[in-house]
């Protein structure tokens, strides 16, 4: 069992350098400069900005998912980000540090407004006035024009050699009980024994508002 908890952990961690770089080549895509971060940073950018002529440095830190990054933590990621602003000693714009959040907290994707936040301290001030979340219903469409299920979508096509259970000796067994379990869940395609991957995409992540109206019909 020790076996299946690392192999969950080395997992989580091959899937959290997958949306760094997944972020990092979505903003290639859209500005020109962009480059891989330092430390803290995983991705550095430069920025134009409307009615701001001399635009924004971008430093940025990509965290897989909101549990990665928590309650005081996030205090810490920002300090640590601005430390790298404050050291750089080619910056010659204003900056403003970043913590990316790849996939929808409990799987339910905000708008474009709600995604883009400042953190609050217990007190009602700013961990810092420089240093904003994105989650993912604003930074997808920001960094490259698409929704974040269109990315996912297109991710899911890439992401299979990164599932879990590939080194354990026990693998036959583990894969059996996780196909119990997607079947249980809906995810499992009935005519192939396979993952939908339009089910499997949708159950992991929907929007806020259709979220609403399942819980409508419920009623």
């Amino acid at each position: 069992m020790d076996a299946i908890a690392h192999e969950m952990q080395r997992h989580r961690m091959k899937i959290g350098n997958f949306y760094q770089f997944l972020v990092i080549e979505l903003m290639k895509s859209r500005f020109t400069q962009v480059y891989d971060g330092k430390r803290e940073g995983d991705v550095e950018a430069e920025i134009d900005t409307p009615k701001f002529s001399r635009g924004l440095r971008l430093y940025i830190s990509v965290k897989k998912s909101s549990d990665t990054v928590g309650g005081q933590d996030i205090g810490g990621v920002f300090s640590r980000l601005e430390t790298l602003a404050k050291q750089d000693k080619n910056l010659n714009r204003p900056y403003m540090g970043v913590v990316v959040v790849a996939t929808p907290p409990r799987g339910l994707t905000q708008g474009y407004e709600e995604s883009r936040i400042v953190r609050c301290k217990d007190d009602g001030s700013p961990y810092s006035p420089n240093c904003e979340v994105w989650y993912p219903g604003f930074i997808y469409p920001f960094v490259c024009g698409r929704e974040a299920n269109d990315v996912y979508r297109e991710a899911l096509k890439q992401v299979g050699q990164y599932l879990p259970f590939n080194t354990l000796t026990h693998r036959a067994e583990c894969a059996a009980l996780l196909a119990d379990e997607l079947k249980e869940l809906g995810v499992v395609s009935p005519s192939t024994s396979r993952i939908d991957p339009q089910r499997f995409q949708e159950f992991i992540s929907r929007s806020k508002s259709a979220a609403s109206e399942e819980d409508e019909d419920d009623e």
